[in-house]
């Protein structure tokens, strides 16, 4: 799990790098030199971004920093959170498991059509729709470990060390 945030959570940053260079260089050069660096919109917008947002959803499943209201959760009883806990896994891992599926349907199209976006060049976008399922795949896999882990932590826990 923690070999797989991290990964993932390096790509992240090393997307988010590369586009803070690329934007100012861009900047610098429409400015200073009168000539911004061509496409930056198009790679900003169809990699970068992207990756940006996807390739870290699994540290947010391993640091556990969904959205979570436990107004209600906070007050039942051990079988009906155990209850709400499956009901939740269920649901996150479908979303997860259907979005992988549907994006990886379209990745594939993509690839097939060997898919480019115009603008001030020529850019094909299509290894960039890859990101979309890799990253729902990669968080769904890390939501199964970390439920896992919290499972036998439990266990530990009302159980003592073995």
């Amino acid at each position: 799990m923690t070999i797989i945030a991290g990964i993932t959570t390096c790509f992240s940053w090393l997307a988010a790098v590369l586009m803070l260079f690329q934007v100012s260089l861009d900047i610098l050069g429409k400015f200073l030199l009168g000539k911004p660096v061509p496409g930056t919109a198009e790679v900003v917008a169809s990699y970068y971004m992207i990756a940006l947002v996807f390739m870290a959803m699994p540290l947010v499943e391993k640091r556990g920093d969904s959205i979570a209201v436990d107004l209600v959760y906070d007050r039942l009883g051990r079988w009906p959170k155990l209850a709400s806990r499956v009901i939740a896994l269920i649901f996150t891992l479908a979303f997860y498991l259907v979005f992988a599926w549907t994006t990886l349907e379209a990745a594939l199209k993509a690839m097939a059509v060997r898919e480019i976006i115009l603008g001030s060049l020529v850019f094909e976008v299509w290894p960039a729709r890859f990101f979309l399922p890799t990253g729902c795949v990669l968080a769904a896999v890390v939501v199964v470990l970390r439920e896992i882990q919290t499972g036998l932590g439990a266990k530990e826990a009302a159980h003592g060390p073995r």
